[in-house]
């Protein structure tokens, strides 16, 4: 490990800066000890060492908490709710309701799970705090202020993406003002990408290529901080989703265009630091290199119906009969075990489930690479009828998909023909982001609902999960607490209150 440390040890909650919070693992996060005492978050922001714990807190909360509320639950629970993962035990603790798309039991009677909603509005008010204290900062070294509340804008931006995209109408939380705060009422999608554009747009003013250490200024090759092409990795997809193609095309294309980064094979690409990698989290939880790691990789035993400690999750059947044939992406991103006659398919994107010291760390939670950005500018060239344009970016990807070697099937994974027609290639666009992007970052769940294809797959999946689909939980409910502290909210449309 470096001695120019990314991220610091301590966290923000409540207003104090909080020390030893999720901070006991990887010592690559402890090189600026806490404060001997609590300061308030108005006097954090006024010296360099304690502003840059501030901002560090934002990431270490989305890879610190394992539970149902972290950046790194999106490569789990909607995964569930969609086709790519079955559950050993369909009763099990925690998962089901995910996975049987029955959710209202679990959010509307129990408050016991910090749902992402929960844990996005506990950080949004750090990072209001952060925008309001570092606008016109005067305590600060200038390019320190600028980097953390370019950091600030971006992570603002991200939260609104995962909770509009998860939950619909939602809240924008914009200042530290409680009594304001608590009586907001629900803001329509289309306002929440509006202030999603209007963050990212501030923070491409702040930030720039390079990779920074714990001080914020000195260069580093570990991709832990976001920088511009993080800003605009996000700009890409949101004008995706926005089907703002010209500008989903250009934002991606930035990306590409940018020689830091190129596209790895399959055995590289989830490595630290990979040419892939965008931006990544690292894991603060002792003993683990990745939680998706720990998570998915299936011991000789296969999966039972442990969910806490045990190994409840498995990869769909769905999932694994996708891929096309000479498809690398199987047989590298997906291992098997055979246990009680039967094979069980499982992601093995991360191939390390656990370590015994940080400085054994070989991958981190990528959640930016450049192969999303490939397949952003393929959809959206080709829903511009720049089809041509679109199967050039898909076979450049599937170039470096394909197997080799003794025993590969004849034309492994062939490239798309440059005569595919619009309409033709809009499924082919769909099942390349399944292959590429499964159990990241929760694709295959907005993807379904974006393109009009939820109703009809999941309907499909009922019989295999045993529960039973409605049109209305392609989006999750909001948490009963939540409804219960601000009765102006409103509840996500079809379910009860």
């Amino acid at each position: 490990m470096s001695n120019n440390s990314i991220y610091a040890k301590v966290f923000i909650i409540g207003g104090l800066i909080i020390s030893n919070s999720l901070s006991t693992g990887c010592k690559k996060y402890i090189t600026v000890d806490a404060p001997s005492t609590s300061v308030t978050t108005v006097s954090a922001f006024r010296d360099n060492s304690s502003a840059i714990q501030v901002g560090t807190s934002l990431f270490t909360a989305m890879s610190g908490n394992t539970g149902n509320g972290s950046y790194v639950s999106t490569a789990i629970l909607p995964e569930l709710s969609a086709d790519n993962l079955s559950l050993y035990d369909k009763n099990s603790y925690r998962y089901t309701d995910y996975y049987k798309n029955s959710l209202e039991s679990q959010y509307l009677t129990s408050d016991q799970f910090e749902t992402y909603w929960i844990v996005a509005y506990k950080q949004m008010f750090t990072v209001n705090t952060a925008i309001e204290q570092l606008k016109g900062n005067r305590y600060l070294t200038q390019a320190v202020a600028r980097r953390l509340l370019g950091e600030a804008y971006f992570v603002r931006a991200f939260y609104y993406f995962y909770l509009t995209n998860f939950y619909g109408d939602v809240p924008l939380v914009l200042t530290t003002n409680y009594d304001k705060n608590s009586v907001l009422k629900n803001n329509s999608s289309a306002e929440v990408y509006a202030q999603i554009e209007s963050d990212l747009s501030a923070a491409e003013t702040l930030l720039d290529q390079n990779y920074v250490s714990s001080d914020l200024i000195t260069p580093t090759p570990e991709r832990l901080r976001p920088n511009l092409s993080t800003i605009k990795a996000l700009q890409s997809r949101v004008y995706l989703y926005e089907k703002k193609y010209p500008e989903a095309e250009a934002a991606a294309t930035a990306v590409i265009d940018n020689t830091q980064y190129s596209l790895s094979d399959v055995t590289s690409a989830f490595l630290r630091n990979s040419s892939e990698t965008i931006w990544a989290l690292q894991s603060i939880n002792v003993g683990y290199n990745t939680f998706e790691g720990s998570v998915f990789n299936l011991p000789p035993t296969g999966p039972n119906g442990n969910v806490f400690g045990g190994y409840p999750i498995y990869a769909s059947t769905s999932l694994v009969n996708s891929f096309k044939p000479g498809d690398a992406r199987k047989s590298n991103w997906l291992g098997v075990v055979n246990a009680n006659n039967r094979d069980y398919y499982y992601p093995a994107k991360y191939k390390v489930p656990f370590i015994a010291n940080s400085k054994d760390l070989k991958e981190y939670t990528i959640v930016f690479r450049l192969a999303e950005q490939y397949l952003i500018r393929a959809e959206a060239n080709n829903e511009q009828g720049k089809t041509a344009d679109a199967v050039s970016d898909l076979n450049a990807l599937r170039s470096k998909r394909r197997e080799s070697g003794p025993g590969t099937v004849p034309d492994p994974l062939p490239a798309f023909a440059s005569s595919l027609t619009q309409l033709q290639l809009r499924p082919l666009i769909l099942d390349e982001r399944r292959a590429e992007l499964f159990t990241e970052g929760a694709h295959r769940w907005f993807d379904l609902r974006r393109l009009g294809n939820i109703d009809r797959i999941l309907t499909d999946e009922q019989a295999d999960k045993e529960g039973t689909w409605s049109s209305f939980k392609s989006y999750y409910p909001i948490p009963r607490y939540e409804l219960t502290a601000n009765t102006s909210l409103a509840q996500t449309p079809g379910y009860s209150k």
